[in-house]
């Protein structure tokens, strides 16, 4: 899909500058950007919702950890690795 933006001149100037520096197109940073926004604005997902996800139900069996009591810890050590695997 081509979209074509009007910008101020001081805009497009520092958006010339930075993909220069960075090596990018205009098309990768506003690519990027319009990503990062509409992540931050889609609605959050419920605890459970994350757990399906992430397919963290019955994540702990080997019987060494306590998952009643540390199941905060361990959900987030386990939400940590499935983002890092990204």
């Amino acid at each position: 899909m081509t979209l074509t933006v009007k910008l101020p001149e001081a805009l497009e100037r520092d958006l010339d500058i930075h993909c220069k520096l960075k090596k990018l197109t205009k098309s990768e940073v506003v690519t990027r950007l319009l990503e990062q926004y509409l992540a931050l604005q889609a609605p959050k997902q419920t605890p459970y919702e994350l757990a399906v996800k992430y397919r963290i139900f019955g994540c702990v069996s080997d019987g060494k950890r306590n998952a009643g009591r540390d199941h905060s810890r361990l959900i987030k050590e386990k939400l940590r690795a499935k983002q890092r695997a990204r």
